[in-house]
């Protein structure tokens, strides 16, 4: 649970590139992620290209991380491989999660900046990729090599766990 346990939102990254092996590691780690009747609906757009990053910053307010980052990973669904929206949501998160945890395994930081359900970020995201009509976007994971040392947040909470009743 190492991994697990030391994931972290970093939102400040050095200079450092990300390299190609490191990236192909993040996308297989995503894509061994479960998938509802394995239709894995998952397309990730990776960027690199420090311009495009910045451009990318655009779509919220939120996405300050991008600042920095030395790579961008835009995690979408496809409309032609799913079975609806809802289960598309659980496969691209459970894939996001295993690419956030590859990162740290990769000495990597992350930040996982929201878009869908947010209709306008998500018309940002499209206008800004031009993105196939079939292509859904729905959020941004800032990447890079962290610029501090960041630590973990332990969250685990007795008071949420409830046992054979409510």
């Amino acid at each position: 649970m190492n991994a697990i346990e030391q994931r972290c939102s970093v939102r400040h990254f050095t200079e450092e590139p990300i390299t190609r092996g490191q990236l192909d590691a993040l996308m297989q780690a995503a894509m061994a992620a479960p998938s509802a009747r394995n239709m894995q609906p998952w397309e990730f757009l990776v960027v690199q290209d420090r311009a495009k990053i910045q451009e990318l910053m655009g779509f919220s307010p939120y996405a300050t991380p991008l600042k920095s980052a030395t790579a961008a990973i835009v995690v979408c669904a496809n409309a032609t491989r799913h079975l609806n929206l809802e289960y598309d949501l659980q496969d691209c998160a459970a894939a996001t999660e295993n690419l956030l945890l590859q990162a740290v395994e990769l000495g990597l930081g992350t930040c996982w900046l929201g878009g869908y359900p947010n209709q306008e970020r998500v018309d940002q995201l499209n206008d800004m990729l031009n993105l196939p009509e079939e292509i859904l976007p729905l959020w941004v994971i800032a990447l890079g090599h962290p610029a501090r040392e960041e630590k973990p947040k332990n969250k685990f909470c007795p008071h949420y766990i409830h046992w054979e009743q409510w």
